[in-house]
């Protein structure tokens, strides 16, 4: 067994240790080598197979956190689907109600459907509705998230990081925001104003008033440019614009995503319109 120590300097130490025969000279190294048979990797075969066992145990035991999430989830948007055609259809039956009754205000328009045509009267959107929705909800979550007290006397004292500002607006929800379409593609959407009920990944769902009838409207988020203001106090508000194109996630999913700078080449048109 003489092979042992050079063995162990030449072949084992040789990367570990630039002086292996030191080690040895200190008897920090034993000179003989212990070999032990193995099992091929079964025991940890079995234990694998043993922690496999018991996370399924586990998992049929406990009850499940959200139960029949996907099934909720799938009757939500088919009910915001419903909700949404519904409310359209209406909206165009009564603007021609209107028409063909010589009809000129809303409050004459609202008494002769509920008089006779009640189905559509309960059916037609009405933004009134949903303005507790923006002031209660939003305007209060918004001014939170951007750390504003609740009195601020001037805003040129309210004090703002602006980059820290940014990235907590692009990670917020928008729902119940009251939103402007300042610049599009398509220039009939140019003026649109409502207040956002649905911020899906590739439209925002708003409610606009109207003049005879309020009525939903689909704005896709590619190719638009939209603004809107935190109320700071009675007088002043904080303007901010979302561009359409970058923002085309949902609102659960922007919260854990970090946006990176990237070419726009594709939004050239906004500086050249």
């Amino acid at each position: 067994m003489n092979r042992g120590p050079s063995f162990i300097t030449e072949c084992i130490l040789t990367r570990s240790c630039p002086n292996a025969d030191k080690l040895l000279d200190e008897n920090r190294l034993q000179d003989s080598l212990l070999l032990l048979p193995t099992d091929g990797g079964l025991a940890s075969k079995l234990k694998k197979s043993n922690n496999k066992l018991r996370l399924l145990a586990e998992s049929e035991t406990k009850p499940a956190p959200h139960r029949g999430y996907r099934e909720i989830n799938k009757n939500a948007k088919t009910a915001l689907k419903e909700y949404i055609n519904k409310s359209r259809q209406a909206a165009r039956q009564a603007r021609r109600i209107a028409s063909e009754e010589n009809l000129s205000s809303k409050d004459a328009l609202f008494e002769n459907l509920e008089k006779s045509h009640l189905e559509i009267y309960n059916a037609i959107p009405r933004y009134d509705r949903f303005v507790p929705m923006h002031e209660d909800l939003w305007v209060n979550y918004i001014r939170e998230i951007l750390n504003i007290p609740a009195t601020v006397p001037n805003a040129s004292k309210l004090n703002i990081n602006g980059s820290n500002a940014l990235v907590k607006l692009s990670m917020a929800d928008y729902n119940g925001c009251l939103l402007r379409v300042t610049k599009s593609r398509n220039a009939n959407m140019c003026g649109i104003v409502g207040i956002v009920i649905w911020d899906s990944q590739k439209d925002f769902v708003i409610i606009c008033k109207g003049a005879l009838v309020d009525e939903i409207k689909c704005i896709p988020k590619k190719g638009t440019v939209f603004s809107f203001e935190v109320p700071v106090n009675d007088e002043e508000a904080l303007q901010y614009t979302i561009l359409g194109d970058r923002f085309k996630y949902r609102s659960s999913d922007r919260a854990g995503r970090k946006f990176k700078s990237r070419r726009c080449d594709d939004m050239l048109y906004y500086i050249e319109k």
